[in-house]
């Protein structure tokens, strides 16, 4: 049996979000690996290299890492730095070369204390809006992870790219669903996205209440985008 340790935050938690692991885990294809899920709720890259020691305890054969939408949702607005630098205890103000940094930091210790092959997945989509700043930002930290990706040797997985192409091509999908939400700096999407999953809709009930076609607040993913997720991190596991 191989192990598969998947690093990232919320959309690998998989408690606010559509639970990817839990895809991974029914694929046929995937029988002989077993997924170990460390995700943790408003990581920043900076607290995820702080808990690398359990990574590393996995002794796992591969790991795929998604990490970095808090990085950017902190630079989204005064309310938000002052948030994460407080709630996360950051020694400094986030910013993208700070994300760079510490995402190699973390790929150069998980390359020399592991034997584990590594992916590097590009951060989801904020909001549906392509055009709208914090999905401008967006692009611009995957250009730090494609960056790490290739001076480091790794694998890049497209994840952004993948759910653009999917949003372009769907497009006229949106006439038959209720006005889009707006991506907000705060966390009140958030907040009623979970109120409405406590209350019994599914994730995907959700998303489509709010007008989305692969997120359910801006933030988190519906079954849909955590299925491109998912299918991403098969194709590479099958390909080593």
């Amino acid at each position: 049996m191989k192990t598969v340790s998947c690093f990232g935050a919320s959309l690998t938690a998989g408690r606010v979000s559509f639970d990817y692991l839990e895809l991974l885990r029914a694929k046929p294809s995937l029988k002989a690996f077993q997924f170990i899920n460390r995700g943790i709720d408003g990581d920043l890259a900076w607290n995820g290299l702080q808990r690398l020691d359990e990574v590393i305890s996995d002794q796992p054969d591969a790991i795929s890492i998604l990490i970095g939408t808090n990085d950017v949702n902190a630079t989204m607005s005064e309310r938000n730095r002052l948030r994460y630098l407080n709630f996360n205890h950051l020694p400094t103000d986030p910013t993208l070369p700070w994300f760079e940094e510490t995402l190699r930091l973390t790929v150069g210790r998980l390359k020399y204390e592991t034997s584990a092959q590594i992916s590097l997945l590009s951060l989801a989509i904020i909001g549906e809006d392509l055009n709208h700043e914090a999905n401008q930002k967006v692009r611009l930290y995957n250009e730090a992870i494609r960056r790490v990706a290739t001076d480091e040797k790794l694998d890049y997985l497209p994840l952004y790219e993948r759910m653009v192409d999917y949003l372009q091509a769907h497009e006229a999908d949106r006439a038959s669903l209720p006005p889009q939400l707006a991506y907000k700096d705060g966390f009140t999407n958030v907040g009623n996205a979970i109120g409405l999953h406590a209350s019994g809709l599914s994730w995907d009930e959700v998303s489509h209440r709010n007008g989305l076609l692969l997120t359910t607040d801006c933030l988190h993913l519906n079954s849909i985008g955590a299925g491109m997720v998912a299918d991403l991190i098969e194709n590479w596991l099958i390909q080593l």
